[in-house]
């Protein structure tokens, strides 16, 4: 009888213990359900004779990427990019060929994409809103390409449009203003390297495409930057004509920071070496675009499935991978 009591005591506790982990787990859905991704592009370009066509070929597969792959809404994602939607040239063809107006429809959907100009006031305006709108549950991804100097006295800055510039202190002070859960941040400018540590915080993942004194370059066979765009192939699984390349170093079928990291790293073939911190340690590990991973492992699903159209610069589909 003693023996069936204590069986009968420990089957109560397992049980119990059961429905306290599911318990728990569904309070962690809800939990994470509450938050959102948003994202900032930054592409400075400094005049039409600085502002590359690589650069928003960059913005352009990353920002479809977030789209089409992750399904961030186009409300999530806040776009400034060289002079915005002035329709006059504000960008060199590549190869030097001649003056364009940056295209407007970035993820290909014939919709014109509401892009800011990229200056000083407009970013200052765009973390501002964000501070006030981002809750502690949100995660927020920014992404900044284009041209960084190092002048002659060490000091370092980051081309803006209309030639503005943003030292890292600036950009740190303007960051700051947000506090959600996370916040993940790529840099692919030149001496990209000096804006990590004014950048780094609690909860934060920094990556750079250089060191401190280092420059970042472009790729040798197609109009893109070559860290960044390795980085944006990691994520979204193929390259820019769909082909497929895999990233997934673990197998769980998300791209993590620290994965997406090691793959441009391995496929970046220019003198320039990439930086990845994180604070805690492990968040890169964690942080995915499907979803931050819980301890209890709960991520966001995304639709495998979906096809996902990849269109160049002048907006005619290379592939529907």
């Amino acid at each position: 009888m003693q023996s069936f009591s204590i069986s009968l005591y420990l089957y109560y506790v397992k049980v119990m213990k059961h429905l306290l982990i599911l318990a728990l787990l569904g309070w962690t859905t809800a939990a994470w359900s509450m938050g959102e991704t948003y994202a900032v592009i930054v592409s400075g370009g400094r005049s039409k004779m600085y502002n590359h066509e690589r650069y928003w070929n960059d913005c352009a597969f990353l920002y479809s990427t977030l789209r089409q792959k992750y399904h961030l809404p186009k409300d999530h994602i806040i776009l400034l990019m060289a002079d915005g939607n002035n329709p006059a040239n504000d960008m060199l063809r590549d190869g030097a060929t001649g003056f364009a107006s940056s295209p407007t429809d970035l993820d290909g959907d014939g919709q014109p994409d509401l892009m800011l100009a990229a200056t000083r006031p407009n970013l200052d305006n765009t973390f501002y809103q964000l501070s006030k709108s981002l809750t502690s549950s949100d995660h927020l991804f920014i992404f900044i390409t284009d041209h960084g100097e190092c002048d002659s006295y060490g000091g370092v800055h980051l081309w803006l449009w209309g030639n503005g510039q943003l030292t890292p202190d600036e950009l740190a002070a303007m960051v700051d203003q947000c506090h959600p859960a996370t916040m993940n941040i790529l840099l692919g400018q030149c001496y990209a390297g000096n804006f990590v540590e004014a950048l780094q915080g609690k909860e934060r993942i920094i990556t750079a495409a250089c060191t401190a004194g280092q420059m970042s370059w472009s790729c040798k066979n197609r109009p893109y930057d070559e860290f960044v765009y390795h980085w944006t192939c990691a994520i979204a699984g193929h390259d820019e004509q769909g082909q497929p390349i895999s990233a997934d170093q673990n197998g769980d079928g998300c791209i993590s920071m620290d994965e997406a990291y090691n793959y441009a790293c391995q496929y970046d073939l220019r003198p320039e070496t990439p930086v990845l911190t994180a604070m805690p340690v492990g968040l890169a590990s964690e942080w995915s675009f499907c979803g931050v991973q819980t301890d209890s492992g709960i991520i966001i699903s995304i639709d495998e499935n979906k096809r996902i159209p990849i269109y160049n610069l002048q907006g005619r589909m290379v592939s529907n991978h």
